[in-house]
């Protein structure tokens, strides 16, 4: 019963964070806390994929900007994931 109303919880915070500053984001993080743990890989690894494989298609298009964010992104998805997995392989730190 309470899953029709965490689904749509769910959709409203995604949706207010997606348009939320960075700033603001990272201070409702740190004020409601948040962690990061093995269940996010398969997440994480498909949207270093999905980016990947766009830039290419950026670069042909002449899409400098949107091209630099993906690699950026890009570079930031694969730091994360090390740091991830470094963490994962030690039980004791297990969270990000």
């Amino acid at each position: 019963m309470n899953e029709p109303i965490t689904n749509t919880f769910d959709h409203l915070v995604e949706q207010y964070l997606g348009l939320e500053s960075m700033e603001t984001t990272e201070m409702i993080l740190d004020l409601c806390g948040a962690n990061m743990n093995a269940k996010a890989f398969p997440l994480l690894k498909q949207r270093l994929q999905e980016e990947e494989a766009e830039l290419p298609a950026l670069e042909a298009r002449g899409y400098v900007r949107m091209q630099e964010k993906g690699m950026q992104l890009i570079v930031s998805l694969k730091h994360l994931i090390a740091a991830l997995e470094a963490t994962t392989s030690r039980p004791e730190e297990g969270m990000v």
